[in-house]
């Protein structure tokens, strides 16, 4: 199976890279349900940080014409995660992650470095 990775620059961010990434990852949770491990790349990652969480509306737009009518406004968002992380002995990096509550699914949207 070959799986294609959109990497595209979107942005500077305090003089910093922002690159969206847009791929699915493996997240371990504490019991709060805050990531603290994450696989990505054939890499693992250990979060340094507490991450901060926020919800925002999932691009809709861009896998069905419209949403059915009758939804709540639950299905439409997602829970978002920034969060600081390191692969090793490498500096941090910052992350933003994206987690699906309907299907428990996690994504890694963009990264800073």
């Amino acid at each position: 199976m070959i799986i294609r990775t959109l990497v595209r620059i979107i942005s500077r961010l305090w003089g910093r890279l922002m690159i969206q990434v847009d791929e699915n990852v493996k997240v371990l949770t504490n019991q709060a349900g805050e990531p603290i491990r994450f696989s990505w790349r054939n890499g693992n990652y250990k979060v340094t940080s507490r991450p901060e969480r926020w919800y925002s509306r999932r691009p809709w737009w861009l896998e069905a014409r419209r949403a059915q009518r009758g939804i709540g406004s639950g299905v439409l968002e997602v829970e978002m995660w920034r969060l600081s992380a390191v692969k090793g002995v490498s500096s941090p990096s910052e992350f933003e992650l994206l987690h699906s509550q309907a299907d428990d699914g996690w994504q890694l949207v963009r990264v800073c470095g």
